[in-house]
């Protein structure tokens, strides 16, 4: 493993580990109370690396995560801030991996869940991918909770930034527009701006669906967000309080033009019936969800106009009586 040195933001003093090539790796930015330990647990032969920037004060603490990792360095900041600045320094730094997970450091979840999400993420070439939180999480967006044993992943515009699975490919271009302003909110709909995600499911796209990229929540596997309460105090809120880092997003927004949209699902899928590398959103399952959106809205509609109708006559039927 890394012997790293204790040290700033000095890139230089990473050493990369000796052994086989991998193809993926973890990024994350760790603290004091992380569970990076659990994700190695049992297994001591990992398939992918490793790299924590550890953001805390404890040396003791960086001692024990540089032993576990493949890359270890101490720096302050959010997971998407640094990563910026680490590819900005070191540009080919990742150039060895075909994908990047960038995960918070409090995941909960086992090597053998990390080891099947990046290989379903591989084999059916998403863009950007997530596991699915168990129902004991923290749910800050529905889409992203556990969906059931009907599907083992499901094809979205959405996938939230604490624990995308990145092509690494598309990655890297993001990471050249972004300009590390956001701290932890907004961060994942700025890459999905950036992929179009919010293109998906337009009728004006329809011939185009399959350029715009794939996403989507892996429900065959199942970890855990654990709740605020559990961690205590946030670690995130000590580098920005909640409401500078929405307000931020809110400047960021209107500058770049950023969108938030609808969160959709195009399709639930069993492994088992997709053998296929590289499933898009396919134009069947936009078409699929465009052909629903108005039988939703006429259905709406209806019930509404029968609502208002059946309120009128019972007033003309009262009125009725009242003049007699």
């Amino acid at each position: 493993m890394l012997k790293s040195l204790d040290v700033g933001f000095n890139f230089a003093a990473v050493k990369p580990e000796s052994g086989p090539r991998r193809r993926w790796c973890i990024f994350t930015s760790a603290g004091d109370h992380n569970a990076i330990r659990l994700w190695l647990k049992g297994n001591t032969q990992p398939r992918w690396n490793l790299v924590i920037a550890y953001y805390g004060d404890d040396s003791e603490e960086f001692s024990e995560l540089a032993k576990v990792s493949s890359y270890a360095f101490r720096t302050k900041g959010g997971k998407f801030q640094i990563l910026k600045k680490l590819v900005t320094e070191k540009p080919e730094f990742f150039d060895q991996y075909s994908h990047v997970w960038v995960c918070d450091d409090d995941i909960k979840m086992s090597a053998a869940q990390i080891d099947e999400a990046f290989a379903i993420a591989e084999f059916y070439e998403f863009w950007v991918a997530q596991p699915a939180f168990s129902p004991r999480s923290k749910i800050s967006h529905l889409i992203n909770e556990y969906a059931g044993s009907h599907c083992d992943y499901r094809l979205v515009n959405f996938v939230e930034e604490n624990t995308p699975i990145f092509l690494r490919e598309k990655l890297i271009p993001f990471l050249n527009v972004y300009n590390g302003s956001l701290t932890g909110h907004g961060n994942d709909w700025w890459y999905l701006n950036f992929f179009k995600a919010n293109e998906l499911g337009h009728l004006r796209n329809f011939r185009k669906t399959n350029e715009l990229g794939r996403f989507a929540i892996i429900d065959r596997i199942q970890v855990i967000n654990p709740h605020d309460v559990e961690k205590g105090q946030r670690e995130i809120d000590r580098l920005q309080p909640l409401a500078e880092r929405y307000a931020r997003w809110v400047e960021v927004m209107i500058i770049n033009g950023l969108v938030v949209f609808p969160q959709m699902i195009f399709a639930s899928c069993k492994i088992s019936s997709h053998r296929i590398p590289g499933v898009p959103v396919t134009r069947f399952d936009v078409a699929r969800r465009i052909a629903s959106s108005p039988i939703r809205k006429l259905v709406r509609k209806y019930k509404k106009l029968s609502a208002d109708w059946r309120k009128k006559r019972k007033a003309t039927a009262v009125a009725g009586r009242i003049a007699q």
